[in-house]
């Protein structure tokens, strides 16, 4: 597997990725709709791969099976979304986008990875705990996590099943220290 980072010829099939990856959400009572729902544009995905906030891991004999996109924010790079196809899902493969992403972050001197995720879902808020994420509570979000949360609200999202997390990303590896949000 090779991850690398996003090129526009990659755009066209990202959207095919994600629609695959949220099957997985049928297994999720409440969570089904996901599975239906709109994913990220070939357009979308153009904008983010332009910014240099994505990454697509390229399996031999199989193509681009998963990708990450974010965007650099003042104190962290935020993870918009991450997505693998559900054929390859279990296989250490978006674990290997996250750390593509901190090295990213490292790289630009960004103190940390953020993303919003489902607090109940086993794929999602514990297993980013696993990797280092923690969740913040409400009154630790600061303004842009905050915001974020906000308009998955407005979107149809169940607040009270969303959370926002934090990775800091710490000296001593090559990583800055952490910074408050």
């Amino acid at each position: 597997m090779t991850i690398r980072p996003a090129r526009d010829c990659d755009a066209p099939g990202l959207p095919g990725i994600e629609r695959s990856s949220g099957e997985i959400f049928r297994q999720s009572p409440g969570l089904e709709w996901i599975a239906d729902d709109t994913v990220q544009s070939e357009e979308q995905h153009r904008a983010l791969i332009a910014t240099g906030v994505a990454f697509v891991a390229d399996l031999p004999g199989h193509g681009i099976a998963a990708f990450l996109n974010g965007e650099v924010m003042p104190d962290a790079l935020h993870i918009w979304q991450i997505a693998v196809h559900r054929d390859r899902q279990g296989r250490g493969i978006g674990r290997k986008l996250i750390e593509a992403a901190e090295q990213f972050a490292a790289d630009h001197e960004i103190p940390a990875l953020t993303l919003t995720t489902f607090r109940d879902v086993p794929w999602n808020e514990p297993y980013y705990q696993r990797l280092g994420f923690v969740t913040l509570e409400r009154g630790d979000l600061g303004s842009r996590l905050r915001a974020v949360l906000d308009a998955e609200e407005q979107a149809g999202m169940p607040a009270a099943r969303r959370c926002a997390m934090r990775k800091p990303l710490h000296q001593g590896h090559g990583l800055m220290a952490a910074v408050t949000v």
